[in-house]
């Protein structure tokens, strides 16, 4: 029973490791976009933001729905879900979107915060040796909402720059992630291997 629960899990993580470094390198380059050119137009910055959010979005549901069968796969479903509302609102509403991004920022990097804590308590509880990982990427964006939600009106640049650390901090916190997980697995095969 024990050996089918690892030879499934492995099974699953070997196909979707890569799905972690996808979101970090989307994350990673919408940071260094952001860091680059931090007082940037609004307009450019809800655009931006908003197109992440759905590609982001897309990502997370893809690899909450290749995690069926692990716990916790569930909260990167809610996650993408979120993602796609908040990058749906800005694209299809960016007039009154400019007058709220930063509310609506700190809302969804909250959801983003929450939701990863709380798949980290689900993978803990399952004994899952990656449980770190989104703890640390949710502890990051529930950081970064709190800081937007203490100083929600400050300079564009300000803002730019912060959205851009958060981008580049959560982006290498998924591509590690996702590379750990995939020596994890490869250590699982040469395990199950000698057994």
């Amino acid at each position: 029973m024990v050996d089918d629960v690892t030879a499934h899990v492995t099974r699953t993580l070997r196909k979707v490791w890569w799905l972690p470094v996808l979101r970090g390198v989307l994350l990673l380059v919408l940071g260094l976009l952001l860091m680059a050119q931090p007082a940037a137009s609004v307009e450019a910055i809800v655009w931006l933001f908003g197109i992440f959010a759905i590609v982001d979005g897309v990502v997370a549901i893809i690899q909450g729905l290749s995690n069926r069968g692990v716990p916790g796969g569930t909260w990167w479903v809610v996650e993408g879900v979120a993602g796609l509302a908040v990058g749906a609102v800005v694209v299809l509403w960016p007039g009154p979107t400019v007058r709220v991004l930063f509310f609506l920022l700190a809302a969804w990097l909250l959801v983003l915060g929450v939701v990863s804590i709380l798949a980290a308590v689900a993978l803990s509880r399952s004994r899952d040796a990656g449980w770190h990982w989104p703890l640390a990427f949710g502890l990051v964006c529930t950081l970064f909402a709190l800081l937007l939600i203490a100083r929600p009106q400050g300079s564009l640049a300000v803002f730019g720059v912060l959205l851009g650390l958060f981008a580049f901090v959560g982006g290498v916190l998924n591509v590690v992630s996702g590379f750990a997980v995939r020596e994890a697995v490869k250590g699982l095969g040469r395990d199950s291997a000698v057994v």
